[in-house]
Order: structure tokens, then sequence, then C-alpha cells
């Protein structure tokens, strides 16, 4: 017998982060409210998209009928890993799970093959999964797949990944689909897709629920909702939050400079669509940056003033001289080099072309300053077990909540300071 382990997710259990997803001597009710744990356990256990299922034919038969026999193939519904992952993903951040894995090579195993008149002696890859939320607790699974499978590893790790969860409510409602029978073609293909029952649907996507409405494509079971489905509609708190930043960044710094980086860092025009959180986290960034040339170019302008600025926005061919219409980074700069290059200076040394940064420091670092809270935090939460808003309310010490730290002005700079002070202290070991 052979043995391997290997580790495939987030990352290792921080050393805060007991073998049950909890603080050493911490109870459950301090990691996590009873309430939460109910909306993670119902979110947990809410049915995959459509998309997202898949068919396969396990048995097959033959039946006779009007126009002589015809085969007939039992097809059961599954979902691909990374659907899991994705769930996961969502609902607790990359950082707020792990798997981990442990595989063996089992030997001498006596098999006889469909068809064969002998048996022969084989081996199996049996592959125990681990995965653990922080937090919220710790499930395994088993999976195997006979050895001279070409994908034996990949079949036996997706097998005990997938039980592993099953244990946490994800995915375990597949378990209660019953194989459905349809016909099949001469390569033993399925001709039609079975349909899903109504509960093995999302909830918002059930009866039209929230505003969603129905389309029926292929096999009836696709459902389109206003609210985008079921896992784009549900993204975890640290993810809504950045999104957050992300889209009223983009609303600062105009449409096409806007576009422009969420092309430059994911492909997309919409952030809605970046599902990869470290792509968010960079976009934010970007936009940060992005967003204190726009303020540097609003004081410039105000200085050189508006007939300046309209003749360099002619001489740059620019569509208009809104925010919106400026290209990308590049223009940026220029528009803010000439106009600052150009401004005359004060009595007191300083040039009009940098006059009132005071302020647009204020809105950057504050901007900024959000930015490292929410990294620290999150940061926090992963280590103790805690939610993001109990972290950030806690560090805050009722001076601003998780829920309005998006509209704080430049005036909260020292509340946001001060909690992300008291958020390093913390998170520094001692």
């Amino acid at each position: 017998m052979q043995h391997t382990t290997m580790t495939n997710g987030s990352s290792s259990p921080p050393p805060a982060v007991a073998m049950n997803g909890q603080s050493p001597g911490a109870s459950a009710a301090t990691a996590i409210t009873p309430e939460r744990v109910q909306e993670l356990v119902a979110a947990l256990e809410d049915p995959f998209d459509p998309s997202e299922i898949k068919w396969r034919v396990t048995n097959t038969c033959k039946v006779g009928g009007p126009k002589g026999p015809r085969d007939r193939g039992q097809m059961l519904a599954y979902a691909d890993p990374r659907a899991y992952t994705d769930r996961l993903n969502d609902l607790f951040t990359p950082l707020g799970w792990t798997r981990d894995y442990n595989v063996q090579t089992v030997q001498n195993f006596e098999r006889k093959e469909r068809g064969a008149t002998e048996r022969s002696i084989t081996a199996k890859i049996v592959v125990t999964c681990r995965v653990t939320i922080y937090g919220f607790g710790v499930h395994t699974g088993l999976g195997e797949e006979w050895a001279e499978n070409d994908n034996a590893g990949t079949a036996a790790e997706a097998q005990a990944f997938k039980r592993a969860c099953s244990c946490f409510g994800l995915g375990r409602y597949l378990y209660d689909l019953e194989g459905q029978w349809v016909d099949l073609d001469e390569k033993k293909r399925p001709l039609e897709t079975p349909r899903l029952p109504d509960w093995a649907r999302p909830k918002l996507q059930r009866h039209g629920e929230n505003g969603a409405h129905s389309e029926h494509q292929g096999n009836g079971q696709q459902q389109i909702g206003t609210n985008g489905g079921a896992r784009n509609g549900r993204g975890g708190l640290y993810r809504e939050e950045l999104l957050g930043h992300v889209k009223a960044l983009c609303g600062t710094v105009g449409f096409s400079l806007s576009k422009s980086v969420l092309q430059v860092v994911a492909k997309v025009e919409d952030p809605d669509k970046i599902r990869d959180i470290a792509k968010l986290t960079a976009a934010f960034e970007k936009l940060q940056d992005m967003a204190r040339g726009v303020e540097r170019l609003r004081a410039a302008v105000a200085k050189a003033g508006d007939q300046r600025y309209s003749a360099l926005c002619r001489e740059l061919n620019l569509a208009s001289e809104s925010i919106d219409d400026i290209p990308d980074r590049t223009v940026l700069r220029r528009l803010v080099e000439t106009l600052e290059g150009g401004s005359t200076q004060t009595p007191n040394g300083t040039t009009n072309g940098t006059a009132g940064h005071g302020s647009q420091s204020d809105t950057a670092g504050l901007s900024e300053l959000r930015g490292r809270l929410l990294r620290e935090a999150n940061r926090v939460s992963g280590a103790t077990g805690r939610t993001l808003a109990v972290v950030i309310n806690q560090a805050a010490n009722g001076t601003f909540t998780f829920a309005n730290l998006r509209t704080l002005g430049a005036a909260d700079i020292g509340k946001v300071q001060t909690a992300l002070t008291e958020l390093e202290r913390t998170a520094t070991p001692a």
C-alpha cells in the first residue's frame, strides 16, 4: 500500500484555527452566530444552477416497440468539482476554506470485468479528502477508482471532494435525484436530456420567485432570472464589499477609464463578471490609482481654467470635455501634466496645479485606507473564524460599521486609521 498526501485549496489552516474550524478554546457561538450558521447552511444546500448540471448514462437495456427494439439508458445527474469550488469561494472567499488529500494505492483486488470469463488481480486508487471551512467545521470524504483507469487519480479525487462537501449539505440533493430512463442512439448517446424536478433548482428560480422569469432552453430546465442566477447572485461578504468599492470607483473615474482598467485586469467591461478575488482586488487598486489621477486633473482644471482645459481637449481630439471621454491612463497623465506644468506660481511658492491638493489627498487617502482595512479584516476573519462584518465592527468600536464603511467621508479618516491599527495589532502574533 502506497501513501501520498497533498494539499489542494486556498491555504493551510492558520495556526489560530483548531481542527474543528474554530479558534482554540472558542465555542461555536463565539466563532459564528446561530443566525449566520442558518444562512450559510441554507446557501450551501441550495441546488446548483441547471447550467452546472451534467448527465451520464449508467445502465442500458433494450426494450421493444412498434418500430422494433430500441436502446434505453438510465441517466444520473452530477456537477463538476468546479461548481462546488465556486460555491465555497462565493460564500467563504478563497481564504475561508481549504482542502487536502491523502492518496493510497491498494493492491491485490480481484476483479472480473463485464463480459470477461476470467478474473484479474488489480489495484485501486483510494483518496481521502478533508474539507475545512474556517469557523464552520471539517468533513472528510472517500473516493476510489480502479488503477488501470487513465484518469483514476482525478476521478477518485473528485469523488472524495464532492462527498466531503455533501457532509456540509453542498450538492447533497444530487444523491436524492432518481435515475431517469431515456432513449439512446446507435452510439449509446442520449437522444434527450432529462428534466430536473422543481425542487432540484435554486430557490430563486422556482416558480419565478423574486421577479425571476423562466426561459425554456434545450431540456426545458434552464432558468434565467432577473437576479442573475443563483451562483452569480451570491457572493462572500468580502467580495460584495470589494465589488461595491470597485463600482463606486468606476463611477468616479468615468466610463472609458474604468473600462480600460477592467479590460487590462480581467478582460471584461462589467465588474460583476469578475469572479476571481485576486483580479477584483487588482482592479480595485488600479482604479484607486486612476481616481487619484482624476482628482489631480480636477484640481488642475480648477486652477488653470475651463478655457485652457477645453483647448487642450480639442488638441488631443477628445470627443468632449467629460471625464467619460478620457480613453486611457496615457491621455489622463498628459492632461494632468500639461495643466499642472502650465500653472502659475503662488506667492507661497506652490503652484496652482497642485493647490487644493489637500482635499484630493484626503479623498485618495480614505479610499486607500478602506482598501487596507478590508484586506486586513479579511486576513483576521480567516485566522479567527469570525465574519468580515464582525471583525470590522469590533475594530471600529462603534465609530462606524461594516454596513456604512462605503459611505464614510474625509472627516472619518481618523476612525478608519484607528480601526486599521487595531486590526494590525490583532493580527500580529503576541
